[in-house]
C-alpha cells in the first residue's frame, strides 16, 4: 500500500530547500540508497524552482508537493509539485546554449526520472509536474 505525504509551500525561493528538507525526511525511511535520494532531491529542487519562477501560485497563495512511495520489489518513488500554472505557456524541455545561465532544468529531471510529465487542470486553474523513480509510474498517462 502506497504511503502519501502531502506538504504546502510558500510561493518563494526559500520553499525549494524547506521542500527539500521535507521529502528528504520522507524518504529516509523507504529503503533507498543514497545515490537514489539524492537524485529524487536534485530533481525535486528542479521542479519546484521552476514553479516558483515561471508559474502563480495556486489560490491559497502556496505550492504542493506530493511524495508517494510504494515499496514491492524494491521501492518506487512519485513526487508532484502543483503549482497555480501560467496561462499560455506551456512546460517544455528547452535546449539551453553553453553560455546560458538557465534552461537546464527539466534536461536534469529528464535525466534522472525514470518518467515525467505534466498534468494541466483547466478547471481549477493548476499544474502538476511530476516525476517518478524506481520504474514506471501507475498514476499518470504516458
Amino acid at each position: 500500500m502506497p504511503a502519501t505525504h502531502w506538504a504546502t509551500f510558500a510561493h518563494d525561493a526559500a520553499s525549494v530547500p524547506r521542500a527539500r528538507h521535507v521529502v528528504r525526511g520522507v524518504l529516509d525511511g523507504a529503503g533507498l540508497d543514497e545515490m537514489a535520494t539524492a537524485e529524487i532531491e536534485i530533481v525535486l529542487s528542479e521542479i519546484v524552482g521552476n514553479a516558483i519562477r515561471h508559474a502563480r501560485p495556486l489560490g491559497d497563495g502556496a505550492i504542493h508537493v506530493q511524495c508517494e512511495i510504494t515499496v514491492e520489489v524494491q521501492p518506487h518513488v512519485e513526487i508532484a509539485v502543483t503549482d497555480g500554472g501560467s496561462p499560455g505557456r506551456m512546460v517544455h524541455q528547452r535546449v539551453a546554449e553553453e553560455s546560458d545561465t538557465s534552461g537546464r532544468g527539466l534536461f536534469i529531471v529528464d535525466g534522472l526520472a525514470d518518467e515525467w510529465g505534466v498534468v494541466e487542470n483547466v478547471e481549477n486553474l493548476s499544474r502538476t509536474v511530476w516525476a517518478s523513480f524506481g520504474g514506471p509510474t501507475r498514476h499518470h498517462p504516458h
